[in-house]
């Protein structure tokens, strides 16, 4: 294995894999394609590798076997290195056959150097857990409207607030343009879902109208052959509905909680908003704490580091809208925006994320601060009951790289800790 420097927190691993161990990738490959490849004079799946290879080439199977060794390959070069690698590594293959095995290259981005000045006795500005009466209103609206029935209208038009279902087809120099039909599409007028003034000119219209909506798309729409382009709707109003909401009364609360009273209801709200407070006012000082942190540090973040992250907040917020049941393609119609627009929103909020990590890291290191045993079991039962996966299966399941970045995550909590327990109260 060889390390080379690139340049500043750049490096270059260059690393192999023995004629034996290919040989398992190369089997494990044939093993996988095999049944999925048409030979002349056999079967799906029964052609020898050696005939494969000969009508194929000799590196048809190799790709699958890069994949089967390079795992621990590159773990076990990482590892030897002694380099404290933060990103994902861009991987190469430089030489590669059945007789001699593969040479690999990672390119690797190690821990920037990161300098803080001040990390204890920060400073903070408390925030008021006070409770007043707008606050408990407005959670029991929001008691009232999940606890609303819809009903249909029949006699008036479309006003503000109504759930109208209507047909709609959206046309741009008299020709329809692709993503713009839709039919039995439900819309809160107010809602401000589609674009410009569409919901507004729904108001006044009663069911059966069909009429034209005229409208601009805006400049930055994330389809961009539509950007800044006027734009007509016929659209069909099919039906009204409308939310009809109970009286905030004593029946309310017996009927939506255990209490007998309005009032001890409101009782009930008070109290959970000064728990939600608390635990609000518990996070904003440690982000305000962190902030101060990252405002001093001196750190030099490789941008693959930025990317990575906001990789991962793409990646979860399509797993959120896979969870809640939303479409990807048709959320960034309807809201008019795009992947690329939501990466570039994220991009300070993951600057951010990634400079506190590693100031955190620094604050660790500078401690002596690390996981145990004990904190990582703890971590593990907390997690097995999260996700109600038995520890033991839960441990044989995490990666070694998960582990080690579980233990960097309670480390770094370790070292918030202190930021914590040593701040001035303004």
């Amino acid at each position: 294995m060889q390390v080379d420097n690139i340049e500043k927190n750049k490096h270059k691993l260059t690393f192999d894999v023995g004629a034996e161990k290919f040989a398992e990738g190369l089997k494990h490959s044939y093993n996988k394609n095999k049944g999925r490849i048409n030979i002349p004079g056999f079967r799906k799946g029964k052609a020898p590798r050696q005939i494969i290879e000969m009508h194929h080439g000799n590196d048809i199977f190799f790709s699958d076997a890069f994949d089967f060794v390079l795992p621990d390959a590159y773990e076990s070069a990482a590892e030897a290195s002694g380099l404290d690698i933060v990103a994902r590594p861009e991987i190469d293959v430089l030489e590669a056959s059945a007789e001699s095995g593969v040479v690999f290259t990672a390119i690797v981005y190690t821990k920037p150097d990161v300098k803080i000045p001040l990390y204890k006795g920060l400073s903070y500005e408390p925030q008021s857990i006070d409770v007043n009466d707008d606050e408990i209103t407005a959670e029991l609206k929001k008691l009232q409207d999940r606890n609303s029935r819809v009903i249909t209208v029949t006699d008036r038009p479309v006003a503000n607030n109504d759930i109208v279902t209507l047909d709609f087809t959206g046309f741009i120099d008299d020709v329809p343009f692709e993503g713009g039909q839709a039919s039995d599409f439900e819309l809160t007028i107010g809602s401000k879902t589609f674009i410009d003034t569409f919901e507004e000119q729904l108001v006044g219209t009663n069911v059966g109208d069909s009429l034209q909506v005229k409208v601009t798309f805006p400049a930055e729409y994330h389809v961009e052959a539509l950007r800044s382009q006027p734009a007509i709707f016929q659209v069909e109003i099919k039906e009204i509905k409308v939310k009809e909401l109970p009286e905030i009364d004593d029946d309310f609360a017996a009927d939506v909680s255990e209490f007998e009273t309005i009032e001890e209801l409101k009782s009930s709200v008070r109290a959970k908003l000064v728990e939600g407070k608390l635990a609000q006012t518990k996070q904003m000082k440690e982000q305000a704490l962190v902030d101060k942190l990252i405002q001093t540090a001196q750190i030099d973040v490789p941008e693959i580091m930025l990317e990575e992250r906001i990789d991962q907040m793409m990646r979860d917020l399509a797993n959120d809208m896979h969870a809640r049941g939303i479409d990807p393609e048709s959320y960034f119609r309807y809201t008019g925006t795009s992947p690329d627009v939501i990466r570039s929103s994220y991009r300070e909020h993951a600057d951010k994320h990634v400079r506190a990590r590693l100031a955190l890291l620094e604050i660790a290191s500078i401690e002596n601060l690390s996981a145990s045993e004990e904190d990582i079991e703890a971590e593990f039962d907390k997690i097995s009951t999260a996700y109600n996966i038995p520890k033991d299966k839960l441990m044989t399941i995490m990666s070694e790289k998960e582990q080690k970045d579980l233990a960097k995550d309670i480390t770094v909590r370790k070292a918030l800790e202190i930021i914590i327990e040593t701040a001035i109260e303004q």
